[in-house]
């Protein structure tokens, strides 16, 4: 009995060795595919969640009331983290103009307001000082709030906000509710596990891209439908609403040489699908009747496509096109006006 006993303790304990053996084997194993996963397929080959989803500290710095900004005092931004300088370096007797854009009014060498202020100055005959407020992936919605934020204590002359790309196709691509920043889904909305996971593991980060499961993105896409009827006619309404509420607040700041601050909305160029081609054809024809929003989206189709590298990057030819058209308009708007501009 001793004996069979002793025999029974052995088989367990070999039972136990090789159960322990099993575990290792598997814990290994686990180790071997989360670093291939993290380090091989995420950091090295790219796979996983899009880039562009992340917090870039750069051009898309946390910031409060905007969603984001630049970042401020990194590369040419200046202390808000805008590109360039800000009103704090104006003169007293500068037209001083702000413009809010996406990344095409952030991007360019001369980036476009940039060109606005050279061009304004030859047509006006005056000292103008142009400061870009133009943040990359920003919408008019946050341009809204920026005006509120950044400008009062300036007292600037005109606001321009210089957009309708990504008030439209990338509202459609990316977070789909109208006037919402761009991916704020995944930027807000996302709780910080599930960020460490989908931004350091390709696989849990390729599932999502398809299904939306860790984020909801594919739940927002089926509840907004972008490019139906329905949320056609939501996005225009709200591409409206932000522009009203703009040239409302900017008649209330106070303007050094107006009295009070006059706002221009332009309606940039960009490559629209087919799926849009009915919302943008709206958006033209409504802009015809509203005296302070502007339609320059047909200024590039004597260029031809290849002055852009994308839906809606252009070249720098294309850059100084759209510069001085602007500057064009705003220089007759103010002669029509008989704006005092000594």
């Amino acid at each position: 009995m001793i004996f069979l006993k002793e025999i029974g303790v052995i088989i367990k304990r070999q039972n136990l060795s090789k159960a322990i053996s099993i575990v290792n084997y598997i814990l290994y194993l686990v180790l071997i595919i989360i670093v291939f996963d993290v380090l091989v397929l995420n950091k090295w080959l790219g796979f996983g969640y899009p880039r562009h989803y992340r917090q870039e500290n750069i051009e898309r710095y946390p910031s409060p009331y905007v969603e984001f900004t630049g970042k401020p005092d990194t590369k040419d931004h200046n202390e808000y983290g805008f590109r360039g300088p800000s009103f704090k370096e104006s003169k007293q007797n500068d037209l001083k103009v702000a413009f809010f854009g996406g990344s095409t009014g952030y991007y360019g060498d001369p980036p476009i307001p940039n060109i606005v202020n050279e061009e304004l100055e030859k047509l006006t005959g005056q000292s103008v000082f142009v400061a870009n407020y133009s943040v990359v992936s920003s919408n008019h919605r946050q341009h809204l709030h920026g005006i509120i934020e950044f400008l009062p204590q300036f007292k600037p002359d005109i606001i321009i906000f210089y957009g309708g790309h990504n008030e439209t196709l990338q509202n459609a691509s990316w977070d789909p509710r109208p006037g919402y920043p761009f991916n704020y889904f995944y930027r807000a909305e996302t709780s910080a596990l599930f960020k460490l996971l989908l931004e350091n593991s390709a696989i849990i980060g390729e599932i999502d891209k398809r299904i939306g499961v860790f984020t909801g993105y594919e739940k927002l896409r089926k509840e907004q439908q972008p490019f139906s009827d329905g949320w056609n006619n939501r996005m225009i309404e709200k591409y409206f609403e932000t522009l009203r509420l703009a040239n409302s607040v900017a008649s209330i700041i106070e303007s050094q040489r107006f009295g009070k601050t006059r706002f221009f909305a332009f309606y940039q160029p960009y490559q629209v699908p087919k799926e849009l081609l009915s919302a943008h054809q709206n958006i033209k024809n409504k802009i015809s009747s509203i005296k302070y929003v502007f339609d320059v989206s047909s200024e590039f189709d004597v260029l031809g496509k290849e002055i852009y590298s994308d839906t809606v990057h252009v070249n720098q030819r294309a850059n100084k096109v759209m510069g001085t058209k602007i500057a064009q308009i705003i220089a007759k708007e103010l002669q029509l006006e008989k704006a005092p501009i000594e």
